[in-house]
């Protein structure tokens, strides 16, 4: 008798832990069905769980089409160019719009237009977002200038993704500038719809001269032909870096907020994008592309 009810508490502790491990196995499948992994996420899941909502307007175009379209500038390195022995598009802001879009779960292309038609072109609909380290304040004030009151009236910004400074550039060997005062009557060599020439013709009697690009105004400093180019920081400790003969002239003029901007009032897209730039920030990873295209430095940070 002791041994027959031996045997039956026996097969009620198997039977039990049985149910235990069943029980068990279909909770971990519950969690596990609670918890998709963001590589097994569509980009529609994505953009309702950052939303709370499905996605409107300009979003809702990109999310079904799967694809972003970005535009930035080809020839400012070492935000973005083209390497001479690849033939692909390089940068800080060529890694920080890949980056963008893996977070989204979107494919992602890029144009290159002429940097004054980019504000046209997304009201357009022929870009989706410029990545590009477009201004969108200076010393954190919107509408310093009048280029970026003019900015903000066709287009919407998200938080900055980056910091620079608006640096005046000289020829080796050239006039250190004390101030804007010192720029009267000098030849400068700007980008063509640049906060900096804004600035200039704001704040100095400068001979301001443009360009397609601010890179495009130093060939002309080396010859002779500009007195000074003005540029973001980084974009002439480049040009320094790859031998060409300019020094920084003076401290900086002032400093930028960079930021994506979009075609005006499509919202959702830019809840979407500063939830990029955020997790970015957050996550470390802007200031790992900081450091790999500025030199060690992290730009991310406003000083």
């Amino acid at each position: 008798m002791r041994k027959s009810k031996t045997y039956i508490l026996v097969a009620v502790l198997l039977i039990a832990v049985i149910a235990l491990a069943g029980v068990a196995a279909a909770c971990g499948s519950s969690s596990t069905e609670a918890s998709p992994s963001p590589q097994a996420t569509s980009a529609a899941d994505i953009a309702q769980q950052i939303l709370g909502k499905a996605p409107t307007g300009v979003a809702q175009e990109i999310i079904d089409a799967g694809t972003v379209i970005v535009a930035n500038d080809a020839n400012y390195a070492p935000q973005s160019s083209v390497d001479q022995a690849t033939g692909d598009l390089v940068g800080f802001d060529v890694d920080v719009a890949t980056k963008m879009a893996e977070i989204l779960g979107l494919q992602f292309e890029f144009k290159n237009p002429a940097w004054e038609t980019i504000p046209t072109g997304l009201d357009q609909g022929k870009y989706d977002v410029s990545i590009g380290s477009m201004t969108s304040a200076i010393d954190g004030d919107k509408a310093a200038n009048e280029t970026l009151v003019s900015r903000w009236k066709t287009m919407d910004f998200t938080e900055p993704y980056y910091f620079t400074s608006g640096q005046v550039f000289v020829k080796t060997g050239g006039m250190q500038i004390t101030g804007p005062e010192d720029l009267a009557g000098k030849k400068v060599g700007v980008g063509a719809a640049t906060t900096y020439y804004s600035w200039l013709k704001d704040n100095t009697t400068a001979d301001v001269k443009t360009y397609t690009t601010d890179a495009d105004a130093f060939p002309d400093l080396r010859n002779g032909n500009l007195d000074f180019v003005m540029t973001a920081g980084p974009t002439g400790q480049q040009a320094i870096s790859q031998g060409q003969p300019f020094d920084f002239s003076g401290a900086p003029l002032y400093y930028e907020d960079l930021s994506f901007a979009v075609k005006k009032g499509e919202g959702d897209w830019v809840a979407l994008l500063n939830y990029t730039v955020n997790m970015m920030h957050e996550d470390g990873s802007l200031t790992a592309m900081s450091e790999k295209w500025y030199n060690g430095l992290d730009l991310t940070v406003q000083e």
